[in-house]
């Protein structure tokens, strides 16, 4: 149908068009037919990368992230200049320079009178490497992966798997994960436990349950993606703490604390003692029990996130330890032993697990049993503290690597868990971001301060998903980034300072 369109267009056209131009309608119709064929191929819709930069660099960027994830085929045409200009907006010589930059970077190539084409280039010498999934490394073999299941298989019944014992599971269960968690968390508690399918589902359920028009929620300035996700759905007011190198400040906590008070509403702290995510930062014991402290005497409820645990000094204190009848303690064996494992822990104050199961009920999210068999057979037999010690392990080592390639930048922040921090204005963090992905590098989006008119920002990396090799690469080509966009950033400014005072 296309084809007959077009053949009619152009007898049209052969009859109302002197022969010199004949040539050039014949490129446009063309040009068109290709543009329709590729349409109808690809779902492929062009946008623009956020970002401070030139708009044509963030075209150039989306289209590098589109030919990398394969959204755009290799060999594939790119639409004509002046038919995407149109469709995103921008002028013409946007697109010419966006196309230019991609041909220079040798991800398209120009054919005369064809137009510009995606290469092959992405793919066979590029492969994407995530650090924006906040996970253990992978350290449980096949062998023992399908053993589990394999020994698992003969002592299911029937009976006992389709019973119905959601949120709290079985008493063996609580008792057997409870008793690892105390490795962790003393006062982990099998009577107050319940079971969620992961951390972020157990901080939602908290939230949900504790939502009102009086309550507002305090933590890091540079706060906890997932908690700002639930925040705003649920509506709740999110307040930033003034931190220093120890995360939260007790005395910055006191001034918030007066300040809701004074607006009649109730403070709610949400905190990750260890390895605060994005920043890395780690509570010290001392600031802890001041912290707690606060908590007590200005009745400020406590929201304990302690899924990296692990990697906390042995002698560590909770919150929950010092303040158990107001807070709510969260884990992950997600994040403790393998993303597979969907089983988060909530451990409550015992006047609120009544309302807490009823928000978990309306949810109609459950956790999953088999996670709930396995975590219990390898605790059982010694394989979660093994997977945990090995994690650990592996955490050392790839904080060593982080630490040796940022050895010479003072706003890289190494902790002891699975993810780092460059510290740095939210321009700054955004076109690294950028410039991280068009070399097939995905990290998290930049770090966004709760306080308003505060640009402070920075990008979180996580060490724990790619392979050694991958993840050594990555952070060098990151930190080669860092410094020439630093470089370029400072230029910018004398030739601006120089200008002035010209």
């Amino acid at each position: 149908m296309i084809y007959l369109l077009l053949s009619v267009t152009w007898q049209e056209s052969a009859e109302s068009t002197p022969e010199d131009t004949m040539d050039a309608t014949l490129i446009v119709l063309r040009d068109t037919f290709l543009d329709i064929c590729m349409l109808m191929k690809s779902p492929w819709q062009p946008w623009i990368a956020p970002g401070d930069e030139p708009a044509y660099q963030r075209l150039a960027a989306a289209i590098a992230e589109d030919l990398v994830n394969g959204k755009i085929a290799p060999g594939s045409r790119l639409p004509a200049q002046r038919d995407l200009s149109y469709r995103l907006g921008v002028g013409l010589g946007t697109v010419t320079k966006a196309y230019g930059l991609l041909a220079r970077q040798g991800l398209a190539s120009p054919f005369h009178g064809r137009g510009m084409f995606a290469t092959n280039k992405i793919l066979t010498t590029r492969k994407m490497v995530d650090l924006s999934l906040n996970v253990p490394p992978n350290v449980i073999s096949e062998q023992l992966l399908s053993g589990t299941l394999a020994s698992l298989a003969t002592t299911i019944d029937a009976d006992s798997f389709g019973a119905s014992n959601f949120p709290k599971g079985t008493l063996d269960h609580r008792m057997a994960i409870a008793g690892w968690l105390q490795h962790y968390c003393t006062s982990a508690d099998a009577e107050r436990m319940i079971f969620c399918n992961g951390g972020q589902h157990a901080l939602s359920t908290v939230l949900t349950a504790l939502v009102a028009p009086n309550i507002c929620l305090g933590t890091d300035e540079l706060p906890f993606p997932g908690l700002v996700k639930i925040a705003h759905l649920l509506g709740i007011e999110l307040v930033g703490i003034e931190a220093d190198r120890e995360g939260l400040l007790p005395d910055a906590l006191g001034r918030i604390a007066c300040e809701v008070a004074s607006r009649k509403k109730r403070l709610v702290l949400f905190t990750n003692p260890t390895a605060q995510n994005p920043t890395g930062k780690t509570m010290s014991r001392s600031r802890i029990k001041d912290l707690a402290a606060i908590c007590k005497r200005e009745d400020i409820l406590i929201i304990e996130d302690d899924v990296y645990a692990a990697f906390a000094a042995r002698d560590r204190i909770c919150f929950l330890d010092l303040a158990p009848e107001r807070t709510y303690y969260i884990n992950s064996f997600a994040k403790l032993l393998t993303p597979g494992l969907r089983l988060g822990v909530l451990i409550a104050p015992s006047h609120q697990l009544d309302n807490l199961v009823r928000v978990l009920r309306a949810h109609g999210a459950t956790d999953s049993p088999i996670s709930r068999l396995v975590i219990h057979k390898w605790i059982a037999d010694g394989v979660a503290s093994h997977i945990s010690k090995t994690a650990s392990a592996e955490a050392i080592v790839r904080n060593k690597l982080a630490a040796s390639i940022f050895a010479s930048m003072g706003d890289a922040w190494i902790g002891s868990g699975f993810h780092m921090f460059l510290s740095m204005g939210n321009s700054a963090a955004v076109a690294l971001a950028n410039a991280a992905r068009q070399r097939g590098i995905i990290v998290t989006d930049p770090a966004v301060s709760l306080s308003a008119g505060n640009d402070q920002s920075g990008i979180r990396l996580c060490l724990g998903g790619p392979t050694r090799d991958e993840l050594s690469g990555a952070l060098k080509e990151i930190a080669a980034l860092h410094v020439q966009l630093g470089q370029a950033t400072k230029a910018s400014a004398e030739d601006l300072e120089g200008n002035i005072n010209a």
